[in-house]
């Protein structure tokens, strides 16, 4: 049995942690009685980024019908070879450094919202670079917030009113993805209400990347 706790007090060479959540009867049931405590070390990957990664993959399970440890394996080696790493990624703890598990997690977030795959984790940010998936959310036309498809193009600078949107310079605004009630929802908060709420980024694009997207 696995679960996570934060330590609350020290005193000398004594620790107090604190649990939330345990079933004490099914513990007392199946414990030997000793526990094994193991620090999670602020450089490697952490418990949320690994559970992250495995509830995005069972969400490729879920779409695809192909099984988890496969979808694993398959990750992982296009991983490996996007990268140039030297063997397959390892999950264990100290085996992957923070950044990697980073990068790792919005590669596959990426790679979801370039190929139309569903997926679930409304908590994302808290694992992945936030500018990347928005980006990529950008380009696609996917709600920052609620990922539907087809979503506005949500200027975060004020236009103004009566210019043509022609004669505007667009590559100086940045810009979020959003469905039309997100759209709605951010005009009413303002944009730094919106933003922290969400945990979103604006994205700022080049002439090529607006006209990919049909705004120039």
């Amino acid at each position: 049995m696995e679960f996570t706790g934060k330590l609350i007090q020290r005193k000398g060479d004594k620790g107090y942690i604190e649990i939330e959540g345990v079933n004490w009867y099914e513990v007392n049931k199946k414990a030997s009685g000793a526990i094994v405590v193991e620090i999670e070390e602020k450089e490697h990957i952490s418990n949320e980024q690994r559970r992250l990664l495995y509830a995005l993959w069972r969400d490729y399970e879920v779409y695809t019908g192909t099984p988890l440890d496969a979808v694993e394996a398959w990750f992982k080696y296009n991983y490996m070879l996007e990268r140039n790493l030297d063997g397959l990624p390892s999950l264990s703890r100290g085996a992957m450094s923070k950044h990697m598990a980073t990068d790792f997690i919005t590669y596959t977030l990426e790679y979801y919202l370039n190929n139309g795959v569903p997926f679930a984790q409304q908590d994302w940010y808290k694992g992945a670079d936030i500018d990347r998936v928005c980006y990529a959310m950008l380009m696609n036309r996917i709600c920052f917030v609620c990922g539907k498809e087809k979503a506005d193009m949500a200027h975060v600078e004020t236009v103004g009113a009566g210019r043509k949107r022609s004669k505007v310079d667009h590559t100086k605004h940045h810009f979020m993805s959003l469905c039309r009630q997100h759209h709605q929802e951010q005009h009413a908060i303002g944009i730094e209400s919106f933003m922290n709420k969400y945990v979103v980024t604006a994205i700022k694009l080049d002439k090529e990347q607006l006209k990919q997207l049909g705004v120039m």
